[in-house]
């Protein structure tokens, strides 16, 4: 019996995205879809989340989502994104990434930075 590797690197990580199910654009070395949060007092918004494409997927995580609209966040780091004036990078990578290296677990990342949002935006 032959194991299967799972893809690697940029379209590895696209091809994650679409079997979980969502309408992935590729916006030059980003990923690009929409995203209903379930948890926190955004539950039921819906944004865009951008991913920087990492090169040696799944080994390394992105950095950090690119969100738009622009909603802040209370635990600071959060920078001008290159997608775009709407758009800010949330400088917080995974931390559990070495137990769970799948889009799966970047998801479940994505919803715990949800839950720690508050009700107000960015300045």
């Amino acid at each position: 019996m032959t194991a299967v590797m799972p893809q690697a690197g940029p379209a590895g990580m696209l091809a994650g995205l679409r079997r979980a199910g969502y309408t992935v654009e590729q916006s030059g070395n980003f990923a690009v879809f929409d995203y209903l949060v379930e948890v926190g007092p955004r539950a039921g918004t819906t944004v865009r989340v951008g991913l920087e494409l990492v090169p040696d997927w799944p080994l390394s995580a992105p950095h950090g989502p690119h969100i738009s609209p622009c909603l802040g966040h209370p635990q600071g780091a959060v920078h001008t994104s290159p997608l775009g004036q709407e758009w800010e990078h949330w400088s917080r990578p995974p931390s559990d990434w070495a137990q769970d290296r799948t889009v799966r677990g970047y998801l479940r990342h994505l919803r715990t930075l949800f839950t720690q949002l508050g009700n107000g935006s960015c300045a």
